[in-house]
């Protein structure tokens, strides 16, 4: 019995990852048309899937590196 639970719960958690993946993949390709389309400011489903993918790469709050004693 616990195992038939586990086994829902997972392909739930899995159908529902593979949702929003797909919402977001769905937003980027819609944005692209509408940017395409027109020159506008972006949209908030733009933005935030934007947001979301964005890799920040800064290193501005990283600590500054102390150097070796010897």
């Amino acid at each position: 019995m616990i195992l038939v639970l586990a086994s829902i719960i997972a392909v739930f958690l899995a159908g529902s990852t593979c949702g929003i993946f797909a919402m977001l993949v769905i937003g980027i390709h819609a944005e692209e048309r509408r940017a395409m389309r027109r020159d506008s400011s972006p949209s908030r489903i733009g933005s935030a899937s934007r947001r979301v993918l964005t890799a920040r790469t800064t290193c501005d709050d990283a600590p500054e590196r102390v150097p070796a004693g010897r």
